[in-house]
């Protein structure tokens, strides 16, 4: 024990607030657009690629590209996941197997772990992982790649074994304990289940798979997943019958309940369902794109782009300032729940990447061409926040938004907004 005297606590405040102004003081970082999908050295990819999924703690991006150019080694001609560090520039292929064999067929990146140690990908490779039977050629299936370990582990597992005919959509939780993923029942439950993909997720540390969405209507499709942080939530779109208006969920796997997103402000089924949902991190705040326009007061408010708190039961309509339009694109929410990413095209223009502050309500330019500006040449996609909520992750074969794009294909770029 000690005594905490006057002079101590006068020294320590002024010294915190000498540290503070220090720290004030100091430059923000510029906003620039740098683009990633590119070899260590900064040579352009020579084939195309994807925008990227980053890591919340802002150093990873992880992507896919048909490049063969971005590592040494690569000499299996077909598309591949690879995961590039932000800080030293290096990049490194994660569709390999455990023992480092590149993958024999194409594979894409579905999601990276907040800390970037794990990445989703979702593949039709055959040799990822240990088969107990031959593999279905154009068969797709989830596979988490650990790059601490270098270890690479199926998740969409059947019963038999065999594929699980996975539809591309799958996240992971923030520990990467849980992957949810869209996969067929007749696969992944019995022959005589629906061929319709049904939203699972699977629980990497006790191999246990669970099915998520509603067995009482098989005969409707369920895609578009997103889950919260720990898993506890989870969203996907439902189609209805014969690819009829379906419904956006949310269920809770704590409660097991669900909750219908797109609603009237009545609290009524919409008379469409929701696209491409994402979720905050506390699974509370939810994004989805809907085309119709009975969810808000007063009808149509001139966008495709939603947002709704699933505790408050308000849904807003993210509506752009400017003729053009509607904001669609899959719009993206960040962690928190604070800004959403949506996509805005002028009369005659090119889709261009916009953040929406939800709490002030002003949105920014995302996506500036070189010169200032919206880019002109060809449309940007939003692929995911990272960097907790300070990058934005983008895609598109525009060659205005960094100096020296001559390659004319499709790049990933990574947007510093503050």
């Amino acid at each position: 024990m000690f005594a905490i005297t006057r002079a101590m606590t006068v020294a320590a405040i002024t010294a915190g607030a000498v540290a503070l102004a220090a720290t004030s003081a100091a430059p923000a970082p510029p906003r620039t657009t740098e683009r990633v999908t590119v070899s260590a050295a900064g040579a352009q990819g020579d084939s195309y690629s994807a925008g990227p999924y980053l890591s919340d703690d802002g150093r990873w991006a992880a992507f896919d590209s048909n490049a063969r150019n971005l590592v040494p080694g690569d000499t299996n001609g077909v598309e591949d996941a690879f995961v590039r560090d932000l800080r030293t520039g290096r990049v490194t292929r994660v569709s390999v197997a455990s023992d480092g064999a590149q993958a024999d067929r194409g594979t894409d990146v579905a999601a990276i772990s907040p800390n970037g140690r794990f990445v989703v990908l979702v593949s039709t490779a055959t040799n990822l992982a240990k088969w107990p039977e031959p593999q279905v050629d154009w068969a797709q299936d989830v596979y988490v790649h650990d790059r601490r370990t270098g270890r690479t582990d199926r998740v969409s597992k059947t019963p038999t074994g065999a594929s699980a005919y996975a539809h591309g959509a799958a996240r992971i939780s923030d520990d990467g304990r849980y992957v949810a993923f869209t996969a067929r029942p007749s696969q992944m439950e019995s022959a005589d289940r629906p061929i319709y993909p049904a939203v699972y997720l699977a629980d990497r540390r006790t191999g246990r798979t669970e099915r998520i969405t509603n067995r009482d209507h098989p005969d409707r499709g369920s895609y578009h997943v997103d889950i919260s942080a720990d898993a506890r939530y989870v969203a996907y779109t439902q189609f209805g019958p014969r690819g009829g208006p379906g419904q956006l969920w949310v269920r809770d796997r704590r409660t097991g309940t669900e909750e219908q997103v797109d609603v009237t402000p009545g609290g009524t089924p919409a008379a469409y369902h929701g696209l491409t949902p994402s979720l905050s991190a506390n699974g509370r705040i939810i994004s989805f794109e809907y085309y119709g326009d009975d969810l808000v007061a007063g009808g149509a408010v001139n966008t495709n782009t939603y947002v709704r708190d699933l505790r408050t039961n308000r849904t807003r309509g993210v509506v752009h300032e400017g003729a053009g339009g509607p904001a669609v694109f899959g719009p993206e929410l960040s962690r928190d729940g604070r800004y959403v990413g949506y996509v805005f095209a002028a009369p005659q223009g090119q889709g261009n990447a916009y953040v929406r502050d939800l709490r002030t309500g002003k949105s920014r330019l995302a996506s500036p061409a070189v010169t200032g500006g919206p880019v002109t040449d060809n449309s940007v996609h939003i692929t995911s926040f990272g960097g907790g909520g300070r990058l934005l992750g983008l895609g598109s074969t525009s060659a205005q938004l960094v100096k020296g794009d001559t390659n004319g294909e499709a790049d990933g770029f990574v947007r510093r907004l503050r």
